[in-house]
């Protein structure tokens, strides 16, 4: 069972279009956001423990299922998990929910490569990967 780390938000008038609805990019700022909070509610550090061994995970490839709309002021919450994990990459997936209703609102995942100060693909560290998958 992976470890699912949850964050929970109110929607800003800044996020939503002319009728009120939150614009379709802002759900991979959520994305992000949860995969931030993923990491540091494990007590991870991705400058730390990433950065500054010369690795960054950049998004090399994102999927997003809209299957509701969130509305200006709704509270949401950004369910995060790491969805799996190959030598060089992994995929961490998201579920958008309305904290109120319950109701899935978006579903998704992002891939990363684990590349170096050269952004040369490379093969993720063991220790980095056992930290990564700790709490999988």
């Amino acid at each position: 069972m992976p470890c699912i780390i949850e964050t929970t938000f109110r929607v800003r008038y800044a996020e939503t279009d002319a009728s009120g609805v939150v614009y379709h990019a802002n759900y991979l700022v959520w994305f992000e956001h949860g995969r931030g909070e993923w990491f540091w509610q494990q007590g991870r550090d991705y400058h730390r423990d990433v950065e500054e061994r010369g690795l960054n995970w950049p998004v090399v490839e994102v999927s997003a299922r809209y299957l509701a709309p969130a509305r200006y002021g709704d509270l949401v919450t950004v369910r995060t998990w790491l969805k799996e994990i190959q030598s060089r990459a992994f995929t961490i997936a998201y579920e958008i929910i309305n904290a109120e209703t319950g109701q899935v609102l978006c579903q998704g995942w992002t891939r990363h490569l684990n590349v170096d100060s050269t952004w040369r693909v490379v093969a993720i560290p063991n220790d980095l990967r056992k930290l990564i998958t700790q709490a999988d």
